[in-house]
């Protein structure tokens, strides 16, 4: 349960931080391979900030400024500064990804079929033909808390969340301000911050942001699922053929006597601790 709830919890993170058209899209993001649990350990601390260190660079780097372009900075943060004033992720989170959260914990951790999954080991497939009132049933005389958990944890990602998102509001501004210094010239800032002066371009420039997170949009994305549900097995075939035209990666005992040293140089580590630690190594499969 506690794994479903991060993944609602980076998923509402990652809409509340990318529903505008101006962040980058089609950044792949690797699976890693962290554990969640309600008692996190030293070692899982120490896993989650290597974590945290290979997040840095995934969305790739900027080139810096030109001379030209950094003494634009200025003109473009007074552009951006009404396109995204202080408080905006604030207001969105309170306005649109609220509501989100909540259906995403009643979709994830409040349904009945998937609460059991994680409860009796049975699979999803099979319990979906139970009638619904015999799953909650289920669910009630197996873990009575459910509801009222699920409430008040929703609460407090919520808020986490929120704390996140205000705390790299500035970062994100500074951000678009760099954007817009590269894409605009001095005449044409000049031109968007007067036209943001105007009663529309006021209204555009508050609005602009918050409505790509908007109900009527969002609501729009629920066509999305059974899209990509029905290319999903095509799309695993094709990432399985695409794989298997290459040779998977090796593990330590396939090794022989001079790569095992050298591997062992290279990492750090005895040989013994790299054969003891084979079994957790993972294929190269993409689909596995």
């Amino acid at each position: 349960m506690m794994k479903h709830n991060a993944l609602v919890a980076a998923a509402v993170l990652s809409l509340a931080t990318n529903t505008s058209p101006l962040v980058a899209q089609g950044q792949a993001v690797p699976e890693l391979p962290v554990t969640i649990s309600d008692d996190p350990t030293a070692a899982q601390a120490e896993e989650l900030g290597a974590i945290s260190s290979l997040f840095g660079d995934m969305f790739g780097g900027a080139e810096p400024l030109s001379p030209e372009e950094e003494a634009r900075v200025g003109a473009a943060m007074q552009v951006v500064t009404k396109l995204f004033p202080e408080g905006t992720y604030a207001k969105m989170m309170e306005e649109s990804m609220a509501p989100m959260l909540e259906g995403m914990m009643g979709g994830l951790g409040g349904s009945p079929a998937f609460a059991l999954v994680s409860l009796t080991g049975l699979d999803l497939v099979s319990l979906q033909s139970i009638d619904e009132d015999r799953l909650a049933a289920a669910v009630a005389l197996l873990d009575p808390a459910a509801a009222e958990r699920n409430a008040a944890m929703g609460e407090a990602m919520f808020a986490l969340i929120s704390e996140v998102v205000v705390e790299i509001e500035p970062a994100y501004r500074a951000g678009l301000a760099r954007a817009y210094a590269v894409r605009f010239s001095e005449d044409e800032l000049t031109d968007l911050a007067a036209y943001f002066k105007t009663p529309v371009g006021e209204k555009y420039a508050a609005e602009s942001f918050l409505i790509f997170a908007d109900p009527q949009v969002m609501a729009s994305m629920n066509e999305v699922m059974p899209v990509m549900m029905q290319r999903m097995p095509a799309l695993f075939e094709t990432m399985g053929e695409v794989g298997s035209e290459f040779p998977e990666g090796r593990t330590f005992s396939a090794l022989g006597g001079d790569e095992r040293a050298e591997l062992a140089v290279l990492l750090g580590v005895s040989e013994e601790e790299l054969a003891q630690a084979e079994p957790a190594v993972r294929t190269t499969n993409p689909i596995e």
